[in-house]
């Protein structure tokens, strides 16, 4: 079973005095996999929010198709098994955390008991806890955003697919965020996000698509993506007390960074067994070798801006 699948998924809108023909998606063809977890970024106007509206039914394609769960989306039962959190989620201002997860739980038709338990494990799940008696309106942003996380997951869906959930969120709560889409993914959860935190698909993601203008123009694998099989090797090495003619044997490998006698450089394939010879005999300390790294940032901007992925 897919979690999600589009084909060729486009949406045109008219916008201004002149009904002006705007293409928001263009032939999106998409797979995301069950029990993964898929970051989904692109710059303001991409088309990541309206492909989510189509997938949750807010919006009706121009043309393609869409599943979740095998379930075509114009069919309401494909998002029985799917938790929801859109990009701004407004609730009843006088209610009380505690009210409004026990309303979710009986448009559920769940039992008045499990609606208490479920309850009281998101609240603490989600730092609310202290807050399930208080008015939503007295709420700060952070705190409303994970509310709406947590009606999101109240009926344990299968799926969660969430429309920047790091929005607003202070540094407390994107970790309290992101322990809680670890633990889910263990529990065999699919969740599906959009963001502009690009470090948060970077540290939580398996896989990330990019959209450009309305285009997926990257999809992969984050691993491949950061590490890719061309890439050199960074060799992080301790510097000797005292400087030694050997120690040039390097100069020709480009410096990453140092600080004081803390040195990383870039290191080719076949010159790895000579230059870590030649630090140890001038009294250097190998500390480390691994493949070089690129930031999923620079990666974006390839994508975006420059237009490729190299």
């Amino acid at each position: 079973m897919t979690a999600i699948k589009t084909i060729k998924l486009t949406k045109t809108f008219r916008k201004g005095v002149r009904r002006k023909c705007v293409e928001s998606l263009k032939g999106l063809t998409l797979q995301v996999k069950q029990g993964e977890i898929f970051g989904f970024i692109g710059a303001n106007g991409a088309g990541k929010s309206t492909t989510i509206k189509i997938l949750m039914g807010l919006l009706n394609p121009t043309k393609g198709e869409a599943w979740l769960l095998d379930e075509p989306v114009n069919d309401c039962k494909s998002r029985v098994r799917v938790g929801y959190l859109s990009e701004h989620p407004v609730f009843y201002g006088h209610a009380t955390p505690k009210e409004l997860l026990r309303l979710f739980g009986h448009i559920r038709g769940l039992k008045d008991s499990h609606i208490k338990d479920r309850s009281k494990e998101l609240l603490t799940l989600l730092s609310l806890d202290e807050a399930e008696g208080r008015p939503i309106k007295g709420l700060s942003k952070g705190m409303t955003q994970r509310l709406g996380i947590a009606a999101a997951l109240f009926h344990d869906p299968e799926l969660i697919i969430m429309d920047e959930p790091m929005s607003g969120l202070d540094p407390l709560g994107r970790h309290v965020v992101s322990t809680l889409m670890r633990t889910l993914r263990e529990a065999g959860k699919t969740i599906f996000f959009s963001t502009h935190i690009i470090p948060d698909v970077e540290n939580l993601c398996d896989r990330v698509g990019i959209l450009v203008e309305g285009e997926l123009k990257y999809i992969g694998s984050i691993n491949e993506a950061l590490y890719p099989s061309h890439a050199n090797m960074e060799l992080t090495f301790l510097l000797p007390q005292s400087p030694s003619p050997q120690m040039d044997v390097f100069s020709s490998c480009p410096i990453v960074w140092q600080r004081d006698r803390l040195m990383c450089i870039e290191v080719k394939e076949g010159e790895f067994p000579s230059v870590t010879d030649q630090i140890k005999r001038a009294g250097g300390k190998i500390l480390k070798l691994e493949p070089q790294k690129r930031s999923l940032e620079d990666i974006f901007l390839d994508v975006t801006q420059r237009g490729n992925f190299r």
